[in-house]
């Protein structure tokens, strides 16, 4: 076993030796049966101060290596290396903590960091570690996993990974500011992470109807999101009070860091807002388009509609002609009961030297008459044909096209109907039997058009049909004498 002591580092002991869960290089690995492409036992079987040796592990690798891109690829590789295994990414979290409760070892906490996203190119895995973690991160922030981390000096206190992610932050930024984008893309990563965690949280408590039951501190915690406790924090830790006016502010860069972080935060969220909006309207253009009729839909309705426009012009009748035959029959009936009666009567007087007899043989055949010869059965035939069964009929195939239009589409077909020579003699009745069909329509809040298109429709429907009327009796008008 091989020592490595760093006095100024308060007591660190840096140790180089294989442990359990660690693998040292693809040979060790495949000699004890271990694997280094992400399988193995989890977070079973390891140390208790498994977490302190892998950061033990970050600072050698980093102290050996002079050369920065080199020490950012090699420690991207052990990290994915012993902990992209399914149960460890909250290892790396937690020696994240032990590294950065030490002043001088929070530089190589940040390197850690940085080098999964600066190696990405060498080494993928980095990358999607990196996804890991946050996500690990932001999990644990919302079951509040972890005490609140208090600044004693501003009276505040910050969720536990705001305090790890912003100190995290800062020393990367203290390292170089061109490390900024480092930082922007880690903070992008966290904001989008969460919002869709919590876009998911939000479906399936609409969906269950479950309620999530803790305490009221915890509520009010949990409620502030990590990206939000995060900006805070690093803000908190720019404030400076000088005691001089000449005094210049040391924490000048986390201060800015914050101001560009807020950036960072608005450009992204509106970002996700606007990819959002557009799914949404996407989703709803597409279920639009699975409801609204298609085009061999409407051009089957328009034979189904003439037929019902004429039906409905001869159901509208019934009712006239019923009752124009219904009253020759009732004044023929009257008729021959008031001849019968009376000749009844003049018979029994024996006026007119009409017997007896007669009277009541004539009184008889009236009745007969108008029993049989004018009742409601003989006048059948002159009676109308009730055509509103079949009207029914034919409405229920057009109502289901007429429900799934949208506006651009009914529109333009009513007017095509108007403009149809075989309904010019019901031009006037287009608009009410419009009417009448939107009124029996079954399940209408289903409807595409909403009732503010429908009138729009109507009148415009209107419009054309006076339109049209006008037209006509304009070609139809008789010469001038």
């Amino acid at each position: 076993m091989k020592v490595y002591v760093r006095g100024r580092y308060r007591g660190f002991l840096f140790t180089e030796f294989s442990m359990p869960g660690m693998a040292e290089s693809s040979q060790d690995s495949s000699k004890k049966g271990g694997s280094s492409s992400g399988q193995g036992d989890g977070g079973r079987g390891l140390p208790a101060d498994f977490a302190s040796r892998i950061a033990t592990k970050i600072i050698v690798t980093q102290e050996r290596e002079r050369d920065p891109e080199a020490a950012a690829l090699k420690v991207s590789s052990l990290i994915t290396r012993n902990l992209n295994v399914e149960g460890r990414h909250s290892q790396f979290l937690e020696a994240t903590r032990i590294m950065l409760e030490d002043e001088d070892t929070q530089r190589y906490a940040a390197v850690s960091w940085a080098s999964l996203h600066l190696a990405k190119d060498q080494n993928p895995a980095g990358e999607t570690f990196l996804g890991f973690v946050l996500d690990a991160a932001i999990i644990e922030h919302m079951n509040l996993e972890k005490p609140l981390y208090e600044m004693e000096m501003r009276r505040k206190k910050f969720s536990h990974y705001a305090w790890m992610m912003g100190e995290v932050f800062i020393n990367i930024t203290r390292m170089s500011n061109e490390l900024f984008d480092v930082v922007s893309h880690m903070f992008s990563l966290i904001i989008r992470k969460e919002m869709i965690m919590e876009q998911k949280m939000k479906e399936e408590r609409s969906t269950t109807r479950r309620l999530i039951v803790g305490s009221q501190k915890e509520k009010e915690t949990a409620s502030k999101k990590l990206f939000d406790d995060l900006v805070d924090y690093i803000h908190t830790r720019g404030e400076f009070k000088s005691d001089s006016l000449n005094q210049q502010n040391p924490n000048e860069f986390i201060a800015v860091l914050a101001d560009r972080l807020r950036g960072t935060r608005r450009y992204v969220i509106q970002d996700i807002v606007n990819k959002q909006a557009m799914d949404r309207k996407k989703q709803a253009e597409k279920e639009l388009s699975e409801k609204q009729a298609s085009a061999e839909e409407i051009i089957r309705a328009k034979d189904p509609f003439k037929k019902a426009l004429r039906l409905f012009w001869t159901e509208k009748r019934y009712n006239f002609k019923y009752l124009s035959v219904e009253k020759v029959r009732v004044t023929l009936q009257m008729i021959a009961v008031v001849v019968g009666i009376g000749h009844f009567l003049i018979g029994y007087i024996g006026l007119l030297d009409i017997h007896w007899g007669e009277g009541i043989v004539v009184g008889m055949g009236m009745y007969l008459f108008a029993r049989f010869a004018i009742s409601r059965k003989s006048f059948l035939r002159f009676y109308p044909e009730d055509v509103s069964k079949e009207l029914e009929t034919v409405v229920g195939h057009i109502t289901p096209t007429l429900r799934k239009m949208t506006k651009t589409q009914l529109s333009p077909f009513l007017v095509n109907q108007v403009k149809d020579g075989e309904n010019t003699k019901l031009l006037l009745v287009v608009p009410e039997f419009v009417k009448y069909l939107f009124a029996v329509m079954p399940e209408r809040r289903n409807m595409i058009v909403t009732y503010e298109q429908l009138h729009e429709i109507m009148e415009t429907l209107e419009m054309e049909v006076s339109r049209q009327a006008r037209d006509l009796s304009y070609f139809h008008r008789p010469p001038p004498a």
